[in-house]
């Protein structure tokens, strides 16, 4: 079982020039992303293709909160396929708190394009959408154990914030 943490992050913070050519993804999209998701999490967090085409419907269905097309930046490489994304929900109704905030929900970049600085843009890609929209914070929750998603998001000024399920919360 993996220990989750949950960070927090305003939106209100100077963006920069992004250089990247997104489109929102949208449930037409639910194939790719799921065999993108699988191919890219090496933790375990999705055993197989048929976990991920859940996790992904899910998210794009509004079954864990409502999607948030216009926050999540897909990117294409020049044959159409997707090899980095960010899923975003208004809110979440999965009852993992805290639920009124916007969520980066999911986050995935094919292995052969890490590196790259791509998680990075999409991050502040969405929560330059979602502070347009009038979000004041944005949070993920990560494994705690995934320390390079720990770094990128406190890169990014977001903090820990303390969950009251996070200390018996294995997922």
């Amino acid at each position: 079982m993996t220990r989750m943490i949950t960070l927090i992050g305003s939106t209100d913070r100077p963006s920069r020039e992004l250089g990247l050519t997104t489109r929102p993804a949208g449930l037409e999209d639910a194939e790719a992303l799921a065999r993108l998701m699988f191919s890219s999490y090496e933790d375990g967090r999705v055993n197989t293709q048929e976990d991920a085409l859940k996790l992904v419907t899910a998210v794009l269905d509004g079954t864990n909160g409502e999607f948030y097309a216009e926050a999540s930046p897909v990117v294409e490489d020049d044959h159409g396929r997707i090899v980095a994304a960010a899923l975003c929900l208004k809110n979440r109704v999965d009852g993992v708190p805290p639920e009124d905030k916007a969520t980066i929900f999911e986050l995935f970049t094919a292995a052969s394009r890490r590196r790259e600085g791509l998680a990075e843009k999409l991050i502040r890609q969405a929560v330059a959408q979602m502070k347009e929209d009038g979000f004041t914070e944005v949070t993920v929750r990560i494994p705690e154990a995934n320390a390079a998603a720990l770094a990128l998001y406190l890169t990014l000024e977001f903090r820990r914030w303390q969950n009251p399920n996070d200390e018996q919360e294995l997922v």
